[in-house]
């Protein structure tokens, strides 16, 4: 299968390390706030700590619909661009009118 042209080395590396940061920062922000909720020290720390965990999930989700929604973006944008057309040469000299 043959690799569409739109998605060139520089992009699939942007892509890769954007989708690499939206699985890991927010997995890490929330591991690391997990960290504050110890038992003894907070009411509930089981039910904080699965708040942080759905919101960490919802964190990834929306940022690999953001990932999907620039690479729509780029694919749109190579579509609307269209491979480089050169256009006719014009007639005659410049400036000396047409015949």
């Amino acid at each position: 299968m043959a690799r569409p042209s739109w998605f060139t080395p520089q992009l699939r590396r942007r892509a890769a390390w954007a989708v690499a940061a939206s699985l890991g920062l927010p997995w890490l922000a929330g591991d690391f706030a997990k960290g504050f909720y110890t038992p003894g020290l907070a009411p509930a720390p089981e039910h904080s700590r699965m708040l942080i965990d759905f919101i960490v999930i919802g964190t990834m989700l929306f940022a690999l619909t953001m990932v999907v929604t620039w690479l729509i973006g780029c694919w749109v944008m190579a579509v609307m661009k269209g491979p480089r057309i050169d256009g006719d040469a014009f007639p005659g000299a410049m400036g000396e009118p047409p015949k």
